[in-house]
């Protein structure tokens, strides 16, 4: 049974000019952050990295078609080594944040929080046998930048993107971000006016409570261009995770390892990486994995 959340105002609002020529995602993602923060006990920082790594999965996620999924892999040397992000384009959701010690944290004065690494996309589509992987290298340690660089270098598509997360008494209280592209026909006036946007990435005032919702983040971002809204989806937080999958998973050890465990008269216990959920394995359900009641006799 898949671990399940649905949210009522977090949601991906996507729309498109009145010109036809620039496209846009607006997303709020402050209710799954705060749960998956919670549910991996992390610490403000780590909160506020994987608030910006769900936001950033689903950017990239918004535009999948059916069927199809991102898995979004960070390696910096900044305030974490590794975010790992699940998402499809259904809206779903999962992730985790591997923190690093602050005292093992050095980063130049003109690197961001992520530091320096590598930004990998694993796109996996319904109707090719092998997935898309994409990789850029971390350059600006600000991940809404080096996502912008990403677009550019994977996709060739123009591109400005923007992530702010807010935080207060240590909870996150604002989590939000956008994506503006450039579409075919689009005129220099339209590329200059996503380059515009380039230039006000990480400028945001402190009245961002006041677009709070992904329509009135896209009426800000488009200013005086008007847009029909094409989209809108409520985000989930959704984990595969069950204790039938950790059975099968045990069961691949093989039934001598399954019997070393049983010796010991230990429960085994094992927690799921994407969503935290904890599961116990009593000796009693590992004897049920072994192959044949005879292999289970000593």
């Amino acid at each position: 049974m898949a671990i399940e959340t649905n949210f009522k105002s977090d949601k991906w609002v996507k729309c498109i000019s009145g010109s036809g020529t620039i496209r846009a995602v607006a997303i709020t993602a402050t209710e799954v952050s705060n749960l998956l923060s919670g549910r991996h006990a992390l610490t403000p920082s780590g909160s506020k990295a994987l608030a910006e790594s769900i936001i950033a999965g689903l950017i990239l996620s918004s535009y999948c078609k059916s069927g199809e999924k991102i898995n979004l892999n960070i390696q910096g040397s900044g305030w974490c080594t590794q975010s790992m992000i699940d998402a499809n384009a259904d809206a779903e959701i999962r992730g985790y944040v591997l923190e690093r010690s602050p005292a093992d944290i050095k980063l130049a004065r003109s690197i961001g929080p992520w530091g320096i690494g590598l930004l990998s996309v694993l796109r996996t589509k319904f109707d090719e046998a092998k997935p898309y992987i994409g990789t850029v290298p971390l350059l600006t340690g600000h991940l809404a930048k080096d996502l912008t660089f990403y677009w550019l270098q994977s996709e060739q598509v123009n591109t400005a993107v923007g992530i702010e997360v807010f935080m207060e008494n240590d909870k996150i209280v604002l989590a939000e971000g956008f994506l503006i592209q450039a579409m075919p026909g689009a005129s220099d006036a339209d590329i200059q006016f996503i380059e515009d946007h380039l230039k006000k990435l990480h400028q945001f005032d402190s009245q961002a409570s006041l677009r709070s919702t992904p329509t009135r983040l896209l009426s800000y971002l488009l200013e005086n261009q008007s847009f029909s809204v094409v989209e809108e989806k409520n985000l989930t937080f959704k984990c595969g995770c069950s204790l039938d999958r950790v059975k099968r998973s045990i069961k691949l050890v093989g039934d001598e390892e399954i019997q070393s465990m049983i010796a010991e008269k230990k429960n085994v216990e094992i927690d799921c990486d994407f969503c935290s959920e904890h599961y116990l394995l009593t000796p009693s359900i590992l004897e049920s994995l072994l192959s044949s009641p005879a292999s289970g006799a000593k």
